[in-house]
């Protein structure tokens, strides 16, 4: 018994197979900017010195972080790194301000940072 060999007009009977595909990479600086606001988030607890240690760790972190970021993510940890600083200086009482409005605040820029790194 023989097989029958395609001819040059038939297509073959199986296509090769297709590598499976890559998730896409997060942009730039998103790993390690939501590393930071995790840990804000995790850190901060329910006393002011807790909230204004968090904070102030959360300033250093994000500006680091913001030196790798490019594009829409650059511009989230910046106002990011802005927020935590308002935070740490308000809970300090280094200077005055509303503790819910700048709060409300940085839960809006985290947000809005996680949109930007959704890659999915």
């Amino acid at each position: 018994m023989t097989t029958p060999r395609p001819t040059a007009g038939t297509p073959p009977t199986s296509a090769p197979a297709r590598p499976p595909s890559m998730a896409p990479l997060p942009p730039a600086g998103c790993e390690e900017a939501l590393a930071v606001v995790g840990r804000f988030y995790r850190t901060s607890g329910s006393t002011r010195q807790s909230r204004q240690a968090a904070a102030t760790t959360a300033y250093e972190g994000m500006m680091g972080a913001s030196l790798n970021a490019a594009g829409g993510v650059h511009q989230a940890t910046v106002a990011l790194s802005r927020d935590f600083s308002d935070l740490r200086f308000i809970l300090s009482g280094m200077v005055e301000g509303d503790y819910d409005a700048v709060q409300a605040r940085t839960d809006r820029d985290a947000q809005t940072l996680r949109n930007v790194c959704d890659t999915g």
